[in-house]
């Protein structure tokens, strides 16, 4: 049966690409307002391409912000229900003049596909839909029941699923979901993620004088809020990448010596991270490795500052205020509203009463810990081993993917975390791909787990 599918998908390999072209070229930047109808215009394409993969019961679902989408195929019973989730938002293009190719218009080269939003969803939960084509058009079943759900806001908190699926948790529920939008962990090793870091996000404003002041009438006598808010950013963390707030890591969980132990027996190549990355060397917090410190210790990083004059040759002020986005990365075990407390307590109490200070949360996001003994990690892994040819790792990653903390809590079910995309796609960044080989690749890995999650029933 499996051949007959896969077959299906090397036929239509060349209209699978263009139809994915077509969802890359359509600008759903959802951090920018005015992308809105662009948004809009991407969920309706999302619909169309589910409702010719053959799923049923396919809908826009309305929220207070971009559209969810949905479709089903519930089919065949006594087997396992599998959620499928992806998101058709991207992330802003800026900086412009990085991009070798323009970010919205699809570019094939040295076997990679260049465009804002290839790894970066579209691709990745693109594979799942072709693989659902394939086996609706030769089978005319699927060995599993499926639900697909995407959003248009991953890349903003995910607010809208958020609120979805706490309230609808009953038409969502399944036996597990499967979320393809992480990247292997090496080059010849595709993985499974079994542990998310949780995302606090701050945008942190100090005001002084009512206007930008010339330096050297005032220069002495008014406290200066850009270098107020530089020596607050300097006291977060030491040369030796600890955070220095009081109590932060009281309720950090810590590796167990199984778990070290299996970090350390992975292939982990720093000078590929090294040159990938364009630096000179790797850092990590004191008295652990840099993959250590990346996939199980809490991270802080100042993602952007502001203030004062940035333009051509020199003007001497002191500015009226100046801003900054910092961003921790929490560990399992760590509560994010209790991180983001002590993060605004201390920032505040180090603040001079000269100047005000405001700090606003943006996000709070948990962590996400998946037991990876279970059926359907175990299945997916061994499918997408022999789709790929190529050996499977399980893996923690420092990044976050907010909804997978709603789907654990809520439908109590577990999340196979199985991307298909690589280190060095360079995603959030200018010049974003997805490798065509990965991209065919996952089309058949979904295939084989579709096959291989069926087996459950027999269990």
């Amino acid at each position: 049966m499996a051949n007959q599918v896969l077959e299906y998908i090397e036929k239509n390999k060349d209209r699978f690409l263009k139809n994915l072209c077509d969802l890359i070229k359509i600008e759903s930047v959802s951090a920018n307002p005015s992308k809105k109808q662009e948004s809009l215009r991407c969920a309706e394409l999302e619909v169309k391409n589910f409702k010719e993969s053959g799923l049923e019961n396919v809908q826009l679902i309305a929220t207070k912000g971009n559209p969810l989408v949905y479709g089903d195929w519930l089919h065949a019973p006594g087997k396992p229900t599998i959620l499928i989730y992806g998101h058709y938002d991207v992330q802003p293009p800026d900086p412009l003049d990085e991009w070798k190719t323009p970010p919205f218009e699809p570019t094939i080269k040295d076997g990679n596909l260049y465009a804002r939003g290839t790894s970066d969803n579209k691709a990745q939960h693109f594979t799942y839909l072709c693989a659902i084509e394939a086996y609706l058009k030769t089978v005319g079943k699927l060995p599993i029941n499926i639900k697909v759900i995407l959003e248009g806001e991953e890349e903003i908190g995910s607010k809208g699923i958020e609120k979805y699926v706490q309230e609808n948790a009953k038409f969502l529920s399944c036996d597990a979901v499967l979320v393809s939008d992480t990247p292997w962990f090496d080059f010849e090793h595709p993985s499974i993620t079994y542990s998310l870091k949780g995302l606090c996000y701050f945008e942190v404003k100090v005001k002084g004088p009512s206007h930008d002041l010339h330096s050297g009438l005032y220069g002495g006598m008014v406290r200066n809020p850009l270098q107020t808010l530089s020596w607050i950013l300097a006291k977060l963390k030491d040369d030796k990448e600890r955070i220095l707030i009081p109590n932060f890591y009281d309720d950090v969980r810590e590796m167990t010596a199984s778990e070290k132990k299996e970090i350390t027996s992975i292939p982990f190549n720093a000078k590929a991270v090294n040159d990938d990355a364009g630096t000179s060397r790797l850092v990590g917090e004191q008295n652990f490795n840099p993959m250590e410190t990346n996939w199980t210790r809490p991270t802080l990083d100042i993602c952007g500052m502001w203030g004062g004059y940035q333009g051509a040759g020199s003007k001497t002020i002191i500015p009226a205020e100046a801003g900054a986005k910092v961003s921790i990365r929490v560990t399992a075990n760590q509560d994010p509203k209790k991180v983001a407390k002590q993060f605004c307590d201390y920032v505040k109490s180090l603040c001079p009463k000269e100047v005000t200070l405001t700090v606003d949360v943006l996000s709070a996001t948990p962590p996400v810990y998946i037991n990876k003994d279970n059926f359907f990690m175990k299945q997916t892994a061994k499918a997408y081993e022999q789709g790929f040819g190529k050996k499977m790792i399980f893996q923690m990653q420092g990044a976050s993917i907010p909804v997978t903390t709603y789907f654990q809590q809520v439908l109590k079910v577990p999340v196979v975390l199985v991307g298909v995309g690589l280190p060095d796609d360079r995603l959030h960044s200018p010049n974003e791909k997805i490798t065509l080989s990965n991209f065919f690749g996952g089309i058949k890995g979904a295939v084989l787990a579709y096959q291989a999650l069926a087996e459950k029933s027999q269990e």
